[in-house]
């Protein structure tokens, strides 16, 4: 492990004054148009302009310096509120510039920062304000605004209330003045320049800086991040300035380097700790500019950003996937014939490379066509989709963390790679594989120490002796490591079903064996504990099924058509087919008995989804209890 010496905080701070004309953010345009286009070619004799075309550009750019005056302001916007060091000051907002520089205002103050989800319900946003004992809340707009309990005694703003002395960011004040006015540079109160020259100063002073700046040290808390978890009461997991710094620094140990022509894009919740750290802080962290969207906006946004860097979820990788299998599935003719060609074009070679020219290419322009790197985490991911990505030229890395370990403990890099693990494990913590008894494949609970590992849950110290044992971090995780020293993932401890014949069943182990079974299948939730044997709800995937459905002559009716499809014969039929698939590489105690089809899409929105969009299991064997009942009263399968 290696002792840090630096802030997220500091290295902000430095690009600002080292890197200050260098391009920071890309800020969504709400000016008027900028840049004068001039066709030629028209004219006497083919000379001279024909037409000019004013075009509103999509983005504004904005350098270190300009984004450190913003900053500088939310400071001064802050402190006149009376925020201070050791202050909790909450954000609920989609992802957006505004986030980030609020954030970095209230770390640099030495305050906390509390982030919550932006489609969060009102009642958990109270209960995060509450137990973190926010004083202040920064939001994007009314909507969220109204979430906030009256007598809670929080005060809320808008990111518009903390830059309402600055002009002009994102053009919007600008436009209000003329439509055709030249960009300006960005204005801000001379306080807040005073600021700047102030931690400029501060800055200067390279000894005191190592240690100490703007009252901010390593082991000062810099964020509650609550775990949305799919079971239980949020609870608030402490990140200090050095645990994010840590895994900051390790991950760049391992491999993991930038371009100048670097390009970020920010649309996983930036509440979620893998967004906030390994993607943001760590693009943040080596001066890579970024862009900011919501998830619905990615795939329009992208092609506008055309990012090189990108993080995602399993199911944001799934879905990519699944809407090139569309567009192929729906092709013809000779284009039907010659996509067919190419993806069978899986060995290096003339072959794969007019693969590559002729399909591959065209599928990597949907994201823009500079992605070098792409990171996975919060869920394992399916070998499947992890060789689609491969084949048609995304570099897709597969990794593992927690909340509580800042992010990414272990990840697969660039030049080294294993299919199906989730890597090496960083050099700022120490790993403990605790042996289980039963084990058939040297798996064991996972333990974690070391430099980015929280030192603790906000005010639940039962929690905390839980989860604590002499320094080391249980993270109720099953894995083993191999002789290469890349962790696997096996399982979860907590999750572990026990049958009345004695038997333990991992669940992941039974959701991993659908992945590549069938398409139609999304979600799966296996049940057993104290059962005869195991059963499972079964989740559709609803563009999957209805396809499948309309294939086989069914109309399946427009809108919600979950519980039309759950009911379809052929459905069922394929259904059982892919259950089959899937059992044939378990164990026969392990095998799913029973199953039904739920006939209800799992969204975030109806609660059966985390926003990092796992299940949550335990809200699904709540809300259909009598589902997994009727499992066990049908006739007893042989």
């Amino acid at each position: 492990m290696t002792t840090n010496k630096n802030t997220i905080v500091r290295q902000f701070w430095s690009h600002v004054f080292t890197r200050s004309s260098d391009l920071s953010a890309l800020v969504g345009n709400k000016g008027p148009m900028q840049d004068t286009i001039i066709v030629t070619g028209g004219g006497h004799y083919g000379m001279g302009p024909t037409a000019v075309t004013l075009k509103r550009p999509t983005f504004r750019k904005l350098s270190w310096q300009e984004c450190g005056y913003l900053v500088a302001e939310i400071m001064l916007f802050l402190r006149e509120r009376g925020v201070k060091a050791g202050d909790r000051v909450a954000i609920l907002s989609w992802n957006s510039p505004e986030w980030i520089w609020t954030d970095l205002a209230i770390q640099s103050l030495g305050a906390v920062t509390v982030p919550i989800y932006p489609n969060s319900a009102s009642d958990q946003v109270n209960f995060i304000l509450g137990n973190a004992g926010a004083r202040l809340l920064l939001v994007d707009g009314s909507d969220q605004a109204v979430k906030v309990d009256p007598a809670s005694g929080v005060e809320t703003f808008f990111f518009a209330d903390a830059l309402a002395q600055a002009f002009d960011y994102n053009g919007e004040k600008q436009a209000k003045i003329t439509p055709l006015d030249n960009p300006r540079a960005v204005v801000v109160r001379k306080a807040a320049l005073d600021q700047v020259a102030a931690i400029r100063a501060d800055f200067d002073e390279s000894a005191r800086f190592d240690e100490f700046f703007l009252d901010v040290t390593l082991d000062q808390p810099s964020t509650f991040i609550y775990t949305s978890g799919s079971t239980g009461v949020p609870k608030g997991v402490v990140l200090t300035h050095g645990n994010i710094a840590s895994a900051c620094l390790a991950l760049m140990r391992l491999g993991f380097t930038f371009n100048a022509d670097d390009v970020y894009l920010s649309y996983l919740p930036l509440a979620h700790v893998y967004e906030r750290v390994n993607g943001s802080t760590l693009s943040l962290w080596n001066g890579v500019p970024a862009a900011y969207c919501r998830v619905d906006e990615m795939v329009k946004v992208v092609k506008e950003v055309r990012p090189t860097i990108m993080l995602g979820v399993p199911a944001v990788w799934r879905k990519i996937k699944d809407g090139v299998q569309t567009q192929i599935d729906e092709a013809t003719g000779i284009k039907a014939r010659l996509i067919g060609w190419a993806f069978r074009q899986k060995e290096p070679g003339l072959g794969r490379f007019f693969a590559d020219l002729l399909v591959f290419k065209k599928i990597r322009a949907a994201l823009g066509g500079r992605v070098r790197l792409m990171l996975s985490g919060g869920a394992p991911i399916a070998p499947d989709i992890l060789n689609f990505f491969d084949l048609v030229g995304f570099n897709l890395r597969q990794g593992y963390g927690l909340t509580e370990t800042s992010g990414g403990v272990s990840v697969n890099t660039l030049a080294d790679n294993k299919v199906g693990s989730v890597g090496r494990i960083l050099d700022c913590v120490e790993v403990k594989i605790e042996q289980l008894t039963d084990s058939h494949d040297g798996s064991g609970l996972i333990w974690f120490r070391g430099d980015s590992i929280t030192p603790g849950y906000w005010e639940l110290p039962e929690a905390n002796a839980a989860s604590f044992k002499d320094g080391w971090f249980d993270t109720g995780d099953l894995g083993r490591l191999d002789e290469d020293g890349y962790l696997w993932i096996t399982g979860r401890k907590k999750r572990l079903l026990k049958t009345d014949g004695g038997k333990y069943v991992a669940p992941e182990k039974l959701e991993n064996a659908f992945d590549g079974a069938g398409e139609l299948v999304q979600y799966v939730v296996p049940v057993g504990d104290g059962r005869p044997f195991i059963g499972a709800l079964i989740f559709l995937n609803q563009v999957a099924a209805r396809a499948f459905a309309s294939a086989n002559g069914t109309t399946v009716p427009d809108g919600d058509a979950a519980a039309f499809l759950a009911a379809d014969r052929a459905v069922a039929a394929r259904v059982q087919e892919i259950v089959n698939l899937a059992n044939a590489k378990l164990e026969h105690w392990e095998t799913i008995k029973q199953f039904s089809i739920v006939p209800t899409e799992a969204t975030v929105d109806n609660g059966l989804l985390t926003n990092k969009l796992s299940i949550r299991t335990e809200k699904v064997v709540e809300r259909f209890g009598p589902m997994i009942d009727e499992l066990y009263t049908r006739r007893k399968p042989s």
